[in-house]
């Protein structure tokens, strides 16, 4: 996620985050991978972005949450 994960809308950077979840999973599916593989010009599995990806998810939906709490 990086430097600007706490910049922008709570909102809209989860939706960013949940269709990055959904590009690594249709690319998985659409390449009939393993999840295990490197994919060309990734240092990181499949099953690892996956769970980077999902990892960014759940942070974005904390903060989310934190904000409708103020």
């Amino acid at each position: 996620m990086g430097l600007f994960k706490n910049e922008g809308d709570a909102a809209l950077a989860l939706a960013e985050e949940c269709a990055e979840v959904i590009q690594v999973i249709a690319k998985f599916k659409r390449f009939s991978g393993n999840w295990d593989e490197l994919p060309p010009g990734k240092d990181i599995s499949r099953w690892e972005q996956l769970c980077s990806e999902m990892d960014d998810v759940m942070y974005q939906w904390e903060r989310l949450k934190a904000e409708r709490n103020v």
